[in-house]
Parts: structure tokens; sequence; C-alpha cells
């Protein structure tokens, strides 16, 4: 009766398309290493474009499929652009006190072999995360939580970034 059980778990967990972490089984077995820039980053947001790119690396070590190689020495190159970041409030005290907002960024990212062939890219990468104002912050830092909220922004995208990237193959 145990045995019938483990045979039937395992065949509904094949059936539903779940599969272990790891290089799937399409991934060109030639492919050992990646490159992934600083990326480009047109919005006022400083190190913005660096930061993704770090949260992007640790997840492909994290992953251990992929080691991260100097350009010329990467067999794939993971490039992106942020395309915008924008800030708007989402609740308020009264007309002109803010009480959290919300900091949405958009991004485009292309992943390309040696040769320059592309072997995904998606146009339309988007995230947002909502945050509290700090008003006793008086004569530091303008908007702590933008911060935290786009580090946090950028380690999600990084995550989707690579499951998508994992899951076309």
């Amino acid at each position: 009766m145990k045995k019938c059980l483990l045979v039937f778990l395992f065949c509904l967990l094949c059936a539903c398309g779940y599969q272990l972490e790891g290089r799937p089984s399409n991934f060109n077995p030639s492919w050992h290493t990646i490159y992934i820039p600083v990326w480009e980053n047109p919005t006022a947001e400083i190190r913005l474009g660096e930061i993704i790119a770090q949260e992007l690396r640790k997840r492909v070590e994290l992953a251990g499929d992929l080691k991260i190689a100097p350009k010329d020495q990467a067999d794939l190159i993971l490039e992106g652009e942020i395309v915008s970041v924008s800030v708007g409030g989402l609740s308020y005290d009264v007309y002109t006190k803010t009480l959290e907002r919300r900091v949405y960024l958009r991004a485009k990212a292309i992943l390309k072999d040696r040769e320059g062939r592309i072997i995904w890219q998606n146009s339309n990468i988007s995230r947002y995360e909502d945050y509290p104002v700090e008003s006793e912050n008086v004569g530091e830092e303008v908007d702590p939580g933008r911060e935290i909220a786009l580090e946090k922004i950028c380690r999600d995208l990084a995550e989707i970034i690579y499951h998508q990237i994992i899951s076309s193959f």
C-alpha cells in the first residue's frame, strides 16, 4: 500500500510539471558561465543598475547551475535596462502629509549567447513596493523607506527574471 501511494505521489508531481531547481534539461550543455553587467539606468535613482545586477549575480550563484564570469569568458550575457522609476503617494493624514508611498519600477532584460543570439528576453518587467513615510527624520535622509523598497524590488526582480529564464527551457 505504501509503495502504491509513493508511486502515485511521484506520478502526480511529474504530471503537474514540478521539477527540482537546477539546470533545466533543455539547457544547452555548453553553457557553463554567465556575465551580468551593471544595468543601464537613465533614471535619477543612483546605483539602482548596480544593485539589480548584484542581486541577479547572487541569485545565479545560489542556483549553482551557472558560474559568474568576465564578459570575454562567458557563454551567456544577461543585460538589462531600468526603463523607469516612479514614486507616488498612497495614503495621507491631512492634505499634504503623506503616510505611505508606492515606488514602481519598470525594466527590460535580454539573455544572449556568446555569438549574440537572443536566448530569452522580456521587455515589460515591472514590480512595485509600498512603504511608510517616516516624518521624524528631519535633517537626515529625505525618504529612507524608498531606498529599502527599491532594494526589495531588485531582489524580487532578480528572482522573477531567474525563474522566467529557467522556465523558458
